[in-house]
C-alpha cells in the first residue's frame, strides 16, 4: 500500500498537467478564431458600401440655351465675365460672320451649385430667349460601383505584391515571376481606368456645362418697324436672283453641250436618208420615162 500511493500522486499530477494543457490550447484557438472573425468582419465592412444616407449624390448638369441679341461680340465678353465671377471658366468660344450677321457660340463650365445664378445672369443679356433646355444624370451608383471596384483590386494587388515577393524568394523561376508580374500588371491597369473614370465623373459633376448660341437680332435697329425685317427680306431676294441665274445658266449649258449637239446630228441623219430616198426615187423614175 505505501509503495501505491506515490503512484497515484504522480498519475493525479500527470492528470492535472495534461488537463492544463488541454484547457490552454482550447482557449488559445477559442482566441484566434475570435480574431479571424473580428479581421473577417473588418474586411467586411470596409468592402461593404456605406449607408445610403452617406453617399453625397453626385448629378451631371447641363443646360443648352439659344437666345437673341444686339451685340454678339459685347455679349460674348459679358457672359464670359458673368461665368468667372461665379467660379466658372470658358472652354469653347466660336465667332463667325454669316452675311452681314455676327453670329457666336460659348460654351462655360459653371460651378453646379451655382448654375442657377449664372442663368439669371444670362438670360438678362438677351432680347429674347429662342429655346432652352436644362438636363440631368445622375451617376451616385455608378461611382459607388466604382469605388467598391477600387477597393477590391487594391486589395488584390497587395496580396500579388506579397506572392509576387514569396515567389522571388522561394521559387526563383523566370516564367513564375513573368506570370505574376503580368497579373499584377493586368489589375494596376484595371485599377487606373476605375481612377480615371472616377475622376471624369468628379469633375462632370462639381462643374456644370453651358452651351450657348448667340444669334443677331434682325431687328435691332430702331428704324426698322416691328414685324418686318428688310435685311432677310434682302437676303431671300439675293438667294432667288441667283437661283433664278443659275437655273438660266444650266439651261443654257444643257442647250449648248446636250441638246444642240443631239439635235444637229438628228438632223444630219434625217437629211441624209431624205438625199437617198430622193435619190433612190429619181433612179427609180428614170427607167420608166
Amino acid at each position: 500500500m505505501r509503495r501505491l500511493i506515490p503512484v497515484v500522486l504522480v498519475l493525479a499530477i500527470i492528470a492535472c498537467k495534461k488537463q492544463e494543457v488541454m484547457s490552454k490550447l482550447v482557449a488559445e484557438e477559442a482566441k484566434a478564431d475570435a480574431q479571424t472573425r473580428g479581421t473577417s468582419a473588418n474586411v467586411a465592412q470596409s468592402l461593404a458600401p456605406p449607408p445610403a444616407s452617406q453617399i453625397q449624390r453626385m448629378i451631371i448638369r447641363s443646360a443648352n440655351i439659344s437666345m437673341i441679341v444686339d451685340d454678339t461680340g459685347g455679349t460674348i465678353e459679358k457672359i464670359t465675365a458673368a461665368g468667372e465671377s461665379v467660379g466658372g471658366y470658358v472652354s469653347d468660344s466660336r465667332v463667325w460672320r454669316d452675311g452681314e450677321q455676327l453670329r457666336g457660340a460659348i460654351t462655360l463650365r459653371i460651378p453646379a451649385d451655382r448654375l442657377s445664378a449664372a442663368l439669371a445672369v444670362i438670360r438678362k443679356l438677351a432680347v429674347r430667349i429662342n429655346s432652352e433646355t436644362i438636363g440631368s444624370q445622375e451617376v451616385t451608383q455608378e461611382y459607388v460601383d466604382l469605388e467598391s471596384q477600387l477597393k477590391n483590386l487594391e486589395a488584390t494587388e497587395v496580396e500579388l505584391r506579397q506572392l509576387m515577393t514569396t515567389i522571388r524568394e522561394r521559387s526563383k523561376k523566370a516564367s513564375e515571376v513573368l506570370e505574376m508580374y503580368q497579373q499584377l500588371n493586368s489589375v494596376r491597369q484595371q485599377i487606373e481606368q476605375i481612377k480615371g473614370r472616377m475622376r471624369y465623373l468628379s469633375q462632370m459633376s462639381a462643374f456644370a456645362n453651358v452651351q450657348i448660341e448667340l444669334v443677331p437680332n434682325a431687328l435691332a435697329k430702331p428704324v426698322v418697324e416691328p414685324g418686318w425685317q428688310p435685311l432677310v427680306i434682302v437676303k431671300d431676294a439675293s438667294r432667288s436672283l441667283v437661283g433664278a441665274l443659275q437655273t438660266f445658266a444650266s439651261i443654257l449649258i444643257w442647250i449648248g453641250i446636250y441638246i444642240l449637239p443631239v439635235v444637229t446630228i438628228l438632223g444630219i441623219l434625217v437629211f441624209l436618208m431624205w438625199r437617198l430616198a430622193n435619190i433612190a426615187w429619181k433612179t427609180r423614175k428614170s427607167p420608166i420615162s
